[in-house]
């Protein structure tokens, strides 16, 4: 197999999901909550907390290639699309607590409607559900990635773990698909820069 993630990156990655779904779990669900003093600072000491381990984690995770562990050759298009699907992810991972410490900031000062409320909540709702969207997709290509035997799956994750490229023949088929429609891809930018 190829090259396995270390292990403070897996403690990254995986503590990061359980500090995720209980950020989620745990939301508050009318702003008026906050007139709990209490939990007006739980929310800003656990959205700086959440803030400073995202970039902590994208800090540390960007020295790694984006398909760790890929025992297969990995077209340039497919790296440079899922690099950005990761940086897009850390964005929305960065403004869902900045948003989240900004309506705390608004609500502390007694601002509790108005333009940059309602700014601040719908920016902190759109980070929400746009990481919920590229959350869906990178596991559904981790999956896919599983199902092809790439080895990605394997460097992150120690069960179910990949043996070698698949040999399933609609598996291969499909794989052989995509990298015909990256070198398409590829042909037809080339083109389009001469």
């Amino acid at each position: 197999m190829g090259l396995q993630h270390t292990l403070l990156g897996k403690v990254l990655h995986w503590g990061f999901v359980l500090l995720y779904a209980y950020g989620i779990v745990k939301q508050i669900d009318d702003l008026e909550q906050l007139n709990d003093a209490a939990l007006l600072v739980f929310e800003v000491v656990f959205a700086s907390v959440f803030l400073i381990l995202v970039v902590a984690r994208y800090v540390y995770m960007r020295r790694f290639e984006t398909f760790q562990g890929s025992v297969v050759p990995v077209h340039r298009y497919h790296k440079r699309f899922a690099r950005w699907m990761h940086v897009a992810m850390y964005l929305c991972l960065v403004l869902l607590p900045l948003t989240g410490l900004a309506i705390a900031a608004l609500f502390s000062q007694g601002i509790e409607s108005g333009l940059a409320m309602d700014a601040a909540i719908g920016l902190h709702a759109l980070s929400a559900d746009l990481s919920y969207a590229l959350i869906a997709l990178h596991i559904a290509a981790a999956l896919y990635s599983r199902v092809k035997g790439e080895g990605v799956w394997t460097s992150m994750i120690p069960v179910f773990t990949e043996r070698g490229p698949s040999t399933n023949p609609y598996v291969t088929k499909l794989a052989s698909m995509e990298h015909a429609a990256l070198k398409k891809m590829e042909t037809f930018v080339a083109s389009k820069k001469k």
